[in-house]
């Protein structure tokens, strides 16, 4: 399905529909389409690409001759340790302030959880 409104950054898209909806009316399933976006993902994946050098493109020499991986760590299990922490700390510790001046993480937005968490409460497994 093609969302209703284009975002000025990506104009108009298409919406994949993993669940049946042949059982709401048009009404519904606006409302439903109207709230669909990725600016939370897009959110985490910037934070992630300013915190970890780990998954750096190459940089190109000054002469434009070869490219420089001086930055780069090529073992990717140490990316994945990277990543998977850096996803605990957002889901766990880190609060994000969401309408009506509420601040709760992802997983007290779900009710996964009631508190938010300190990184050594992560680390220590407390």
């Amino acid at each position: 399905m093609e969302h209703p409104i284009g975002s000025k950054d990506k104009g108009h898209f298409i919406i994949d529909c993993k669940t049946d909806v042949s059982g709401l009316d048009n009404e519904e399933l606006a409302r439903l389409l109207i709230n669909v976006n990725d600016y939370s993902t897009n959110a985490f994946i910037q934070q992630i690409r300013r915190s970890l050098n780990i998954l750096e493109r190459p940089l190109v020499t000054a002469r434009g001759e070869g490219k420089s991986y001086i930055y780069a760590n090529n073992n990717p299990k140490y990316a994945h340790y990277a990543l998977t922490s850096l996803r605990t700390y957002y889901n766990f510790c880190k609060p994000i302030k969401y309408s009506g001046n509420e601040e709760l993480t992802p997983a007290q937005r779900i009710e996964l959880t009631e508190k938010v968490f300190e990184l050594e409460d992560i680390i220590y497994l407390r």
